[in-house]
């Protein structure tokens, strides 16, 4: 199941997983950028500041806020796709992730969950085995 991005898995998956598509926007079409991966179970979400966003006055805002400040989170990842147990998990590890800045890589790493950090730059980093190549199982 699909819900605006996050995918929760049940039941035995198919020999070769479930063909997901990551990408920065949950409603881009399947050849957009991105990576495909075989989920195998568990769950998958994304967290993004790319699509979610208005402007006030002078400011170009999105919704991640971080708690400490009530603020849009500063922007080091545009977009953080995690595979957790279950899609919960998942859901709150990315959009900490966005919130965590920097540091997140680690923090994703030693909680050991598999993880895909697109930099605002647009450069890709990987942690905790997530598959750097097309058509990977996770």
């Amino acid at each position: 199941m699909s819900i605006g991005g996050d995918i929760a898995t049940a039941g035995t998956p198919p020999p070769d997983g479930w063909p997901v598509r990551v990408a920065e926007d949950h409603s881009s079409p399947f050849d957009a950028a991105g990576q495909t991966i075989a989920l195998r179970g568990g769950g998958l979400a994304t967290s993004s500041t790319t699509v979610r966003r208005w402007t006030r006055g002078e400011r170009e805002l999105h919704h991640i806020l971080d708690p400490a400040s009530g603020r849009p989170a500063p922007e080091c990842w545009r977009t953080v796709s995690v595979a957790a147990d279950c899609c919960v998990d998942a859901n709150i590890a990315s959009t900490a992730a966005i919130v965590r800045g920097e540091r997140a890589p680690g923090w994703l790493e030693g909680l050991g969950l598999p993880s895909r950090l697109v930099a605002v730059d647009g450069t890709v980093s990987f942690t905790a085995g997530w598959p750097e190549g097309e058509h990977s199982s996770l």
